[in-house]
Parts: structure tokens; C-alpha cells; sequence
């Protein structure tokens, strides 16, 4: 055996005695029998149950929007001639916005003036051809009679008395046309003149004018532009003063009033706003109530977020236990009570939540010691030891 073989063979040999030995340790290593060690009581801070006055507030944040809105729309159709503004313009009632071109809208108006003209002066005509045919078909009812007479003596023929007659016929269906003429002479002049009155009320809808003093907010649409009464070619709003809506819940509604005054904090001061709308069947969505407040003219700027705090009647003597003491857990709210060293759960009914206090309304009387924080980190029929007696 050559040396290199034989420092292989001293290798493996001593890798084998080294397992060996560590096998040999662990077999004859004693065993250790784990020890029980009681688990350190928990430090807790106390609260004793009691009950005070409760002044309630609620804070409700909203953004400021302008008093009135108004998307603006042609009445007719037509092309964009002029566009007379830009956002942020104000406007004095009736001042034009945007023009279509009204040539169209003029020859039509002319063309119903020229009808109404025409009317007028068919029913003037018509009122003297009546004139002239009752006279006519007088003589010829003298005529006739006058051919009877001659007939009867035998002065005429029966050729001219049928001929009479017939000129008396036809003197007649003329005035009873004449008639019915002059008789609806006054529903067919109404019906020119109200389409006459349209054709000069579309000639004014060529322009959009502003229906009330306000400022430009948008303008949707360009010179050249072909709109529709369907399409909406400006956005006008009135910023004189601003308002903000908010939503609110039915416990809250029903201790408001129209008119009633809020106080609304807008850059850092407080004013008193006004409630101008106030919804008392709430939305079937979300089942809250819409509320709209009215600031003084001057205060604050569009899209501006302001918070407003609204009072409500007070809670007498309620039991409150502060908001940290509440567990949730299954649906269920509870405290852990503290008695003889030990916390014991106690599922309670929870009522109004004041800032960071909780009112209870079942599960606690006034005197109760409960822990007042970190309760999820404890169990039931814990030991704990107190760090804060209650207060």
C-alpha cells in the first residue's frame, strides 16, 4: 500500500470514530425534564364606572360650493357664430354668451310676418266680398219674386224665373262661403300670429344670454361649432355667497330645523351659517339625510373644505367607560370587569360615542371597576396586577 492510500484509509477512520463519539454523547445524555413556570400577572390600568352630562357635537367636514349652478343650452340648433366669453367673466343678467348664425332664423321670421300680412288682408277681403254678396243675394231674392209675379200673369217664361233662381243659388253658396271665411277669420289670424311669435322667439334663442348676474365658469364649445338644444354650451354659477352640502345620519336630522344656525369653521375662524334645505325622508341608498348650509356673503372660495360642528341636545346622566375599554369580538362589544384580582368579560350594549368617551346603556352600573386600555391582549379570569387604581 502506497502512502497516499494509506492517509485516505487514517482519513475515513477518523471521520467514523468522530460519529461514533457524538452518537455515544447523545445516547447517554441525561434527560431534561421541562419546568412549569407561572406566567408574570399582568399590569393593567383601572377605571371606575360612573355617570356625568355629555355635551354632544358632531364635526362634519364639506366642501364649499357655489349658491346657484346652471348649465347653459341652446333652444335651437345652428352654428356657433361668436363666442362672446371666457371662464371666469362676470356677467350682468342678459348679457350674451354665445351667437348662432341667425340668417336662417330671420328669413323664416320674415316669411311668417309676410303670411300674417297676407291673412290680414284676406280676411279685410273677404269681409267686403261679404258685404258685396249679401247685397247681391238681396236684389236677386227681389228678382226672383218679381219673376213669380210676371210669371203668374203670364208676362214672363218659366226659363227665366228657374234662371233667376239659379243665379240666387249660386249667390247663396258664395255667402255661405263668405261666411265660414270671415267667421274662422279670427282662429286663422291666431294661428299666423303664434307662428309668427315662435319664428321671432327663435331668432332671439340665436343667442344664449345669462339668466341671472354670475361668472363663466365653463364654455364648452367654439366658433364654428354646430350645436344642439340637446348639447350643453356653458356652465354660469353664481359665487355671491357659498354653501356646502352635507350628508347626515336620521339621529342627527331629527334635532335640525330650516333656518337654524350652524357654526362652520372656514380659514381658521367661525362663522355662523344657516340651514337652507334640510331632507326629511333620507336617501334610500345610504339612509342619510341631505343637508345644505348657507355661509354670509364674503366667506370662503369655491371648493374650499370647511368643517362645521352642530349641536345636539345633551346626554343626562348617562354611564360612559372610555372608548380604549371596549373589545370587539364576534359581533359583540364587552369590557373586562375587575373583581377579587382577576378581569372577567362583560358584554355590554353600547349607545352615542362622545369624542372618546362611550356611553353604555346595559351591562355596567355606576361603581363597576373595569380595565381602562389594551384589553385584546387579555383573557378571561386572568390574574393582573393594578398600575393605576381607578379613578
Amino acid at each position: 500500500m502506497d502512502f497516499s492510500n494509506k492517509h485516505r484509509l487514517l482519513t475515513y477512520v477518523a471521520i467514523i470514530a468522530s460519529i461514533l463519539i457524538v452518537l455515544l454523547l447523545k445516547w447517554t445524555a441525561p434527560q431534561k425534564t421541562p419546568e412549569m413556570k407561572p406566567l408574570p400577572k399582568a399590569r393593567v390600568e383601572m377605571y371606575r364606572v360612573q355617570t356625568k352630562d355629555i355635551s354632544v357635537t358632531e364635526v362634519l367636514m364639506g366642501r364649499l360650493i357655489p349658491l346657484r349652478r346652471t348649465q347653459l343650452k341652446f333652444e335651437v340648433s345652428g352654428q356657433v357664430a361668436r363666442r362672446e366669453v371666457e371662464p371666469g367673466q362676470r356677467l350682468e343678467q342678459g348679457q350674451v354668451l354665445l351667437a348662432l348664425d341667425e340668417r336662417d332664423y330671420k328669413d323664416i321670421a320674415m316669411d311668417a310676418k309676410a303670411q300674417l300680412q297676407e291673412e290680414q288682408a284676406a280676411i279685410k277681403r273677404d269681409r267686403q266680398l261679404l258685404k258685396l254678396a249679401t247685397e247681391n243675394q238681396s236684389l236677386q231674392e227681389k228678382e226672383v219674386k218679381r219673376q213669380q209675379r210676371l210669371l203668374k200673369k203670364s208676362l214672363t217664361s218659366q226659363s227665366s224665373l228657374d234662371s233667376a233662381r239659379q243665379q240666387l243659388s249660386a249667390l247663396q253658396r258664395e255667402v255661405s262661403s263668405l261666411q265660414y271665411n270671415v267667421d274662422s277669420a279670427a282662429a286663422r289670424l291666431q294661428l299666423r300670429q303664434s307662428a309668427a311669435q315662435r319664428t321671432e322667439r327663435n331668432l332671439e334663442r340665436c343667442q344664449l344670454k345669462s339668466p341671472w348676474t354670475g361668472v363663466v365658469n365653463q364654455v364648452h364649445v367654439q366658433q364654428g361649432d354646430y350645436v344642439s338644444p340637446s348639447q350643453i354650451a356653458a356652465e354660469l354659477i353664481d359665487d355671491s355667497r357659498l354653501e356646502f352640502m352635507l350628508h347626515v345620519r336620521g339621529d342627527i336630522a331629527q334635532h335640525l330645523q330650516r333656518d337654524s344656525s350652524v357654526v362652520v369653521e372656514v380659514n381658521g375662524s367661525h362663522v355662523d351659517g344657516s340651514i337652507v334645505a334640510l331632507q326629511r325622508d333620507p336617501d334610500p341608498a345610504t339612509f342619510t339625510h341631505e343637508l345644505r348650509v348657507r355661509l354670509p356673503a364674503g366667506t370662503g372660495y369655491a371648493g374650499q373644505m370647511v368643517r362645521a360642528t352642530i349641536s345636539l341636545p345633551a346626554l343626562k346622566q348617562v354611564v360612559v367607560v372610555p372608548v380604549t375599554a371596549l373589545h370587539y369580538e364576534s359581533g359583540k362589544q364587552f369590557v373586562m370587569r375587575y373583581r377579587d384580582g382577576s378581569i372577567h368579560r362583560q358584554v355590554i350594549e353600547p349607545g352615542a360615542r362622545v369624542g372618546n368617551e362611550q356611553v353604555v346603556l346595559k351591562g355596567l352600573v355606576p361603581g363597576d371597576t373595569i380595565v381602562s386600555r389594551d384589553v385584546a391582549s387579555l383573557s378571561e379570569g386572568q390574574m393582573v396586577e393594578v398600575i393605576k387604581p381607578a379613578e
